[in-house]
């Protein structure tokens, strides 16, 4: 028995009747989503916009959220023994607007019905979980709940995304931003990620400049600086694989610089010569590479913390799936 296990045996609870495959699906809405938490009935229910949501443990069916401390209706949910979480649904931002302007009063006209399992769940959601309460914290300024989820309601409709802790981003079922005509190709993912590329091409293209060196050049004393040892065949398909051109008079003129070495391989073939830097071929990758976290800083600023942690990790995890098919590796 875990310790979680102890302590919802010791409380009288029984063991979560919801497994961590069966809430996988459920759960994948919340982390980015605009959360209602509610409680109560008719005119004594009361709910709230979550500050935050966060999925605890899966496999122990732990979740927590926090909400204004001092907001109309915290006091209730603070006492309350079971409550549920709802996540927006994507064409639910003039609600979430209204709710936000209510503050935790009365739930009112607010669109709830009860599904066959006896779960409370919001019209039009995207997800619903029925919880019960483990732990409540309450600091200076927020209430902190941590609940375990005894049963859930899942919709068909993608979640209304949380940005920058203010406004909200309606996808459509097709993953289009609301609000963009059908017709435009300028929310495709080719778009997107092509715009970003030349975005920090072309910035990186200045940095190349400043330093005195094409692209080219700057491609490979990029691509050595990362890994150093490339054969010429290697470097050739790296520049092939990112449209580049494959005139390599560049690694020539680089080594007549004394920025990069070749050894020659043990079979004499031209195309199997390893390539390294040199300590002033090091010290140009390096000034590039704090250029690049300058750019990177730029790009952070653009979209705030917590957008840019998520999309970092959203673009290693699609290019952890792509590199495997890339002719040669960047690292």
């Amino acid at each position: 028995m875990n310790t979680y296990e102890a302590t919802i045996s010791l409380a009288g609870w029984p063991a979560p009747t919801t497994s961590a495959q069966e809430l996988q699906n459920p759960l994948a809405c919340f982390p980015g989503a605009l959360v209602l938490v509610t409680c109560g009935h008719g005119a004594d229910g009361v709910g709230l916009l979550a500050r935050s949501f966060a999925i605890l443990s899966p496999a122990s069916a732990l979740v927590a959220w926090t909400i204004e401390r001092h907001a109309a209706g915290a006091l209730v949910l603070e006492q309350a023994t079971q409550w549920e979480a709802h996540a927006l649904a994507y064409d639910q931002a003039a609600l979430a607007a209204r709710l936000a302007a209510a503050s935790g009063e009365s739930l009112g006209d607010t669109p709830l019905w009860v599904a066959a399992s006896g779960i409370r769940v919001l019209r039009g959601g995207a997800v619903t979980l029925s919880c019960q309460r483990v732990a409540t914290f309450a600091c200076e300024d927020s209430l902190i709940v941590i609940g375990r989820v005894a049963g859930f309601v899942r919709g068909d409709l993608p979640p209304l995304i949380r940005h920058d802790n203010v406004d909200t981003i309606g996808i459509d079922i097709a993953g289009r931003p609301l609000g963009v005509e059908a017709a435009t190709t300028a929310t495709s993912l080719s778009y997107l990620l092509g715009s970003a590329f030349f975005y920090l091409y072309g910035k990186m293209r200045e940095v190349g400049g400043r330093l005195g060196y094409n692209n080219i050049e700057m491609f490979v004393l990029t691509a050595l600086g990362e890994r150093g040892g490339r054969t010429r065949r290697e470097i050739e398909t790296l520049l092939a694989y990112s449209a580049h051109p494959t005139n390599l008079q560049a690694m020539d003129d680089l080594e007549a610089r004394g920025l990069i070495e070749s050894r020659d391989a043990s079979n004499g073939v031209l195309s199997d010569a390893s390539y390294h830097l040199t300590s002033a071929g090091r010290a140009v990758f390096e000034q590039a590479r704090q250029a690049g976290l300058r750019v990177e800083a730029e790009m952070g600023n653009l979209l705030g913390v917590p957008e840019t942690v998520a999309l970092r990790a959203l673009l290693c995890r699609f290019v952890g799936k792509i590199d495997r098919y890339a002719p040669a590796a960047w690292l």
